[in-house]
């Protein structure tokens, strides 16, 4: 309920050159915001030529130009580089490349940065970064300029360098406003807006008649002049009403509003007719375009590329160091996944079938705690007494898990969930920071012409490409020291590397999603312990889900199905390693190693959990394409 901005109006003419002032907190970027449309007024109108502003925003994306405080170019592009693809995103499909080039080279000129063209952004200062920032919004050849603070953090010849090139632009034919702080070189301006705190006008008019009608003697007096004090905090409702009575306010708000052209009405009942939108530009083309930006980002940033190339390997190599000195070597081993053990046979056999010890009928010593599980597997098949108690069990298979040891497969459950764990963890990384690291140039291009899943799929696009690698690296170098021994319908590689990509994919879309939605980077770094650490309970692995209530949310984490794909692909037991279960009872894993799952159940659980993590990687990617689309204006 905090008015921000007080029954405002204004009429600016073509070609001029307007500074909007006033203390902080007086509303002056909220009234800039409300004349481009960025943040709508609730209440009010603002036409353009005679047209709702509001109701065709789409229709004049190209012809207003829009400079925020922060920069709208990647930093790590080169200047040409940078206009080059805004060119390509605002400019009409049917420009050649030369024409781009031409026209990249006028606004170069126009802003004065010919000579810095193959520079990289991030090696420009703040104001020659700025002027980049104006060439790009140029490019389009726009009838109005916004800019939001362009000569903050300057120094004072910086400052008046910035003035006098934005007044060359309006004698160049622009419209240019401005939200400044810095009032050395108003006097450059056609036309300077004074507003108090609340959003009062309290005064509109040239620079050189401000002075008078305050009746201070230069800017700055007028600032401390319109600020609230304890004796009289009425002061901006008097600066107000002030101005509202004054010729002045008659001369350049009233009479100019009176000559400006009126609503123009086009359609049935007094509405006005919306104007037609321009076309995006087609969405392939704007995906190989922003697919090939994106590379070229990634291949400047030499420090992220290395880093992005160096994360699997260096963590797999950390991984296969803690599994050999701390757990030993074959943990993926089908004897050490499943182990049996005669003792199991001893007790049960010979006191219910009072056959011969075990020791004995497999020829081992008595002192034997483990044996091969393909020994038990031929005991229960060939010998009398092996024969009586599987069939007593119900089918050998069913014999045999009595002699499977609790705990069997419990060390590779442990390093599968780890290696699941690290491509989830690379993909919310990189994914989380991808889009608020550059959301101000997404709104930007977004009122331009960007369509949002182009958007979104060239980021799935190039960081996939680097999730397909790390998952690659990281599947070689461990299978290299501790080879991966036990599949379940397809090469053992390539059933493991299948599980990783999609995990990692799945990470990395979750993570675009929240970039997506979270306001700023601090927000989305916050994110991370939210996305990461239920990834680390849901699991199954080091806390069991034996209750529906706890199972049905773990069925939305990556991680989770890409441990039951990959426990599954090993042959891990269920029962052995904890009692995981899926759904209900139904047990986690199945597999083909010596347990009671035919080849086809043990196939579709595979299939399953890999159809689960495309379903969770669809859903999310239209989650990212719902958070972006949120980021419209809204009228």
């Amino acid at each position: 309920n905090v008015v921000l901005l007080n029954n405002i109006s204004i009429t600016i003419p073509p070609r001029k050159f307007v500074a909007l002032v006033g203390g902080s907190g007086a509303g002056k970027s909220t009234l800039m915001d409300a004349l481009n449309g960025l943040r709508p007024a609730q209440q009010g109108k603002v036409l353009y030529n005679g047209q709702d502003y509001y109701r065709n925003i789409p229709a004049f994306s190209t012809l207003l130009g829009y400079v925020p405080q922060d920069d709208i170019v990647h930093r790590d592009l080169t200047v040409e580089r940078a206009l080059y693809y805004a060119a390509k995103f605002r400019l009409p499909s049917d420009f050649t490349d030369e024409q781009i080039e031409q026209r990249i080279k006028d606004v170069l000129e126009d802003v004065e940065m010919t000579a810095r063209r193959k520079l990289l952004v991030k090696k420009l200062s703040g104001g020659q970064r700025k002027r980049v920032s104006i060439a790009l919004e140029l490019l389009a050849n726009p009838s109005l300029f916004f800019l939001d603070e362009p000569t903050s953090g300057l120094d004072p010849g910086l400052d008046r360098k910035m003035m006098y090139l934005l007044r060359k632009l309006a004698d160049a034919g622009h419209t240019i406003v401005l939200v400044t702080h810095a009032t050395n070189n108003i006097n450059t301006c056609d036309y300077v807006c004074f507003l108090a705190q609340g959003g009062r006008l309290a005064y509109f008019g040239p620079p050189d008649e401000a002075k008078a009608y305050f009746g201070k003697t230069d800017f700055a007096e007028i600032y401390t002049g319109l600020e609230p004090t304890d004796d009289n905090p009425n002061i901006p409702e008097e600066a107000e009403a002030k101005f509202k009575v004054s010729k002045e306010y008659q001369k350049y708000v009233v009479e100019p509003q009176r000559a400006a052209p009126g609503e123009k009405d086009s359609g049935l009942n007094g509405h006005a007719k919306v104007m037609k939108r321009p076309k995006r530009g087609n969405p392939f083309k704007q995906f190989l375009l922003l697919t090939q930006r994106n590379f070229e980002l990634l291949r400047n940033d030499r420090n992220t590329l290395i880093l992005l190339l160096l994360q699997a390997p260096l963590i797999a190599l950390l991984l296969v160091l803690l599994v050999r000195f701390e757990v030993g070597t074959g943990v993926f081993d089908p004897n050490n996944v499943a182990q049996c053990t005669p003792q199991i046979i001893q007790t049960t056999v010979q006191t219910n079938l009072a056959a011969p010890t075990a020791p004995q009928l497999l020829g081992l010593s008595t002192k034997s705690t483990t044996v091969d599980c393909n020994n038990i597997v031929n005991f229960l098949k060939t010998d009398p007494n092996g024969m009586a108690y599987a069939q007593a069990k119900g089918g050998v298979n069913t014999a045999l898990q009595d002699f499977i040891l609790p705990g069997s497969g419990l060390n590779a459950q442990r390093a599968f969930f780890l290696i699941a764990f690290i491509p989830v963890l690379f993909g919310v990384i990189n994914g989380t920071r991808e889009i608020v690291k550059e959301v101000s140039i997404y709104r930007r291009e977004r009122t331009v012409n960007l369509g949002i899943v182009p958007y979104v799929l060239s980021k799935i696009c190039v960081l996939g490409i680097f999730a397909l690698f790390q998952s690659a690296a990281l599947l070689l170098i461990i299978d290299i020291f501790e080879p991966y021994q036990h599949s379940i319908f397809l090469p053992v590689l390539l059933e493991v590397y299948i599980t990783l990509v999609l995990a990692g994919l799945g990470g990395l879309i979750l993570g675009l999603t929240a970039s997506a939605f979270a306001p700023n980077e601090d927000s989305a770094n916050s994110l991370l312990p939210l996305i990461l650490v239920p990834q680390l309970l849901f699991a199954g692995v080091e806390i069991a889900l034996k209750d529906w209530i706890l199972q049905i949310p773990a069925a939305i984490f990556p991680i989770r199905w890409a441990m039951v794909a990959l426990g599954s692909s090993a042959g891990i037991h269920s029962d052995k390693v904890g009692g995981d279960k899926l759904f209900g009872n139904d047990p986690t894993y199945h597999g083909t190693l010596f347990s009671t799952y035919s080849q086809a159940d043990a196939t579709n659980r595979v299939l399953l959990a890999w159809a689960v993590l495309v379903v969770i990687i669809v859903v999310l990617t239209t989650l990212t394409c719902i958070g972006l689309k949120r980021k419209d204006v809204r009228v």
